[in-house]
């Protein structure tokens, strides 16, 4: 069949015309801009809450789950198990907009870096007045810890091997170790 390159039927197919998107009228029939929320969105405000830069769903905050989404409801993370009394110190943030100090003293540490945690992935860590230090911070800090005290004790040795300090330095902090 020969082909007429003169035809006039009408093209079929899209072609490159609006390359597959379509055209839509952002105006209503009165001329004003079309407002998209304005009308919708009625569950999603009830569900979610916002604390910081993220939100939290309410109805998994309300079985023990953390559900931390962003603005377009995409999580941040993964739903995370937590206890009755991270609960209630999230449920206060989220609706006094303070942190009881006395609960917060009471979690576990794993309760208090999950917090801490949700408090700098939302970026409230920096509006506080007084902000929250990292548990884990904390415990890293201390003398006790007896992981420091097997590396400082090595650090001394080997100091004192390689005749950088003196016999009566690595006695004094020797003693103040143990």
């Amino acid at each position: 069949m020969p082909i007429n390159m003169e035809d006039d039927a009408p093209t079929l197919g899209r072609g490159l015309r609006g390359a597959g998107y379509i055209k839509k009228d952002l105006r209503e029939r009165d001329g004003n801009p079309i407002k998209y929320h304005s009308r919708r969105g009625f569950y999603s405000s009830l569900a979610y809450k916002r604390i910081g830069t993220k939100f939290v769903h309410l109805p998994k905050l309300n079985e023990g789950l953390l559900k931390v989404v962003y603005p377009n409801r995409s999580n941040v993370g993964p739903q995370r198990n937590i206890s009755a009394d991270l609960t209630k110190l999230i449920k206060s943030l989220l609706f006094d907009g303070n942190i009881d100090q006395p609960l917060y003293d009471s979690m576990s540490m794993n309760d208090k870096r999950v917090f801490h945690e949700l408090l700098r992935i939302t970026h409230t860590q920096h509006s506080l007045r007084d902000p929250i230090k990292d548990p884990r911070d904390v415990s890293k800090q201390r003398n006790d810890n007896p992981s420091i005290l097997r590396e400082l004790k090595q650090v001394l040795v080997d100091m004192y091997s390689a005749k950088l300090i003196s016999d009566k330095e690595f006695k004094e902090v020797l003693l103040a170790i143990v």
